[in-house]
């Protein structure tokens, strides 16, 4: 990639020279975005927030790089075409279009036709090729709703695909950017965490009888007493479930044992204060997320830690799972924010956003496996 020198700013300096600089400052600037998303591309490929200590691409954005909602997503589109369109990317990275071409390409290429975009950038003005490509576009057919993200999970992600008309699409990307733009959408929410936060909106809306207390949705996850091994019941079949997503389970579920009643891991009563203190939203610095709500010990309970309120905290589950990932325990200076919330107190009336998790029945493996 070319190195570009950014001119020394110098007032009174002749029209010409100025007009010269700035040429040149602008050149610099584009340059600079351009390694700037190339970067950022590379951090979410290869989910590298997570060995910085952030749960979500967007935690990190925001919070480790102090980006705006608007700057992130910004990022976050150009960083999506690039991965999407590899020979841009190495087009772009080597120079051989401009970071504006490539941004015209993005808008109109496919996997299929992005080397033939890329040969027509090289050789057509950049007046000539925002034409064409307004004349090119076409609404896409299939839509996926899952993005490929990296999990240490046991079993891979599971795709999930819908087809929608050139209509339908529109209305698609519409509600989600105004969903962003409202704030209404999880911090650094993917399209599966969008679809998941609609449902569970929508079913959340429906009032609620004496029979349908609790959670709106429960999760009925099995583990082995032998192994520890866990899955959850899909109607795909049982899924393999990674350590790190059981310990966050164990931390607020309801637990089955043969013979024995369901016992609450955390009583619904300090469960609900807890939420009631935190306002209902992820206590992670800098996610807030209302959705999916799960309540974790700040000690874990296996270093002695207690059910009691004043060690329990409210986060989403994409960082209580990130949280166990990393040991179990938050940082000092987040529980110190965790405290800054306020008093424990009622917002009323309590409901649980869920989804609360139910393990069990309890179930012997086939064969036994030995703890690990």
């Amino acid at each position: 990639m070319t190195n570009f020198t950014l001119p020394d700013f110098m007032a009174g300096l002749p029209a010409d020279q100025v007009d010269a600089s700035l040429r040149q400052s602008l050149i610099a600037c584009d340059r600079a975005q351009e390694c700037a998303v190339l970067w950022f591309a590379e951090v979410q490929r290869r989910g590298l927030y997570r060995a910085l200590g952030h749960a979500s691409l967007f935690l990190y954005a925001t919070v480790g790089l102090g980006f705006s909602d608007n700057r992130y997503w910004l990022f976050k589109r150009l960083a999506d075409d690039l991965d999407r369109l590899p020979i841009l990317r190495e087009a772009v990275a080597s120079g051989e279009i401009g970071w504006t071409k490539a941004r015209q390409v993005a808008r109109v290429a496919t996997v299929e036709t992005q080397a033939a975009w890329v040969a027509k950038a090289a050789v057509t003005g950049r007046r000539e090729l925002e034409r064409q490509v307004r004349q090119a576009r076409r609404p896409v057919a299939q839509l996926p709703l899952v993005e490929s993200v990296s999990r240490p999970v046991a079993d891979p992600p599971v795709t999930i695909s819908l087809r929608a008309d050139g209509l339908q699409l529109a209305r698609f990307e519409a509600l989600v950017e105004k969903a962003h733009k409202l704030g209404l959408a999880p911090a650094g929410a993917d399209r599966m965490d969008l679809m998941l936060a609609a449902l569970e909106s929508l079913v959340e809306s429906q009032p609620r009888t004496n029979e349908s207390r609790g959670a709106a949705v429960q999760i009925v996850v099995q583990q082995c007493p032998d192994c520890a091994a866990a899955t959850a019941v899909t109607n795909r079949g049982e899924r393999k479930l990674a350590p790190a997503q059981v310990e966050a389970l164990a931390c607020d579920a309801r637990v089955s044992r043969a013979g024995k009643p369901n016992r609450a891991t955390i009583k619904p009563s300090v469960r609900a204060s807890v939420l009631a203190r935190d306002r209902h939203r992820c206590v992670a610095p800098g996610c807030r997320s209302t959705h999916f709500l799960e309540v974790h010990h700040v000690k874990p309970r296996q270093q002695g830690g207690s059910n009691k309120a004043e060690n329990l905290i409210t986060l989403c589950s994409r960082c209580h799972g990130f949280v166990h990932e990393r040991g179990g325990a938050l940082a000092p200076a987040q529980v110190q924010d965790v405290r800054q919330v306020g008093p424990v107190r009622q917002v009323g009336p309590v409901r649980q956003v869920g989804p609360a998790r139910q393990v069990g029945p309890v179930r012997q493996c086939e064969p036994a496996q030995p703890p690990r």
